[in-house]
């Protein structure tokens, strides 16, 4: 049975509904250190050849960006 504003029933009274599934994600920017940290684990894990830099560095932010 629903209540409508202007009515109430003794018995059972009205109850809001309230959603707490879907939490208020708070990103924020990786930062330089963060990225370079990461990029340099992607290099390193690439067998630390020397022209992965810039690919390994966007994959990086992109990853930590993301999140």
């Amino acid at each position: 049975m629903f209540y409508s504003a202007g009515r109430t029933s003794p018995t059972r009274p009205y109850r809001a509904v309230v959603r707490t599934e879907d939490p208020v994600k708070i990103s924020r920017a990786a930062t330089h250190d963060e990225i370079a940290s990461l990029a340099y684990s992607y290099w390193v894990a690439g067998g630390r050849r020397g022209d992965t830099a810039l690919s390994d560095w966007l994959h990086a932010e992109r990853v930590l960006n993301d999140r």
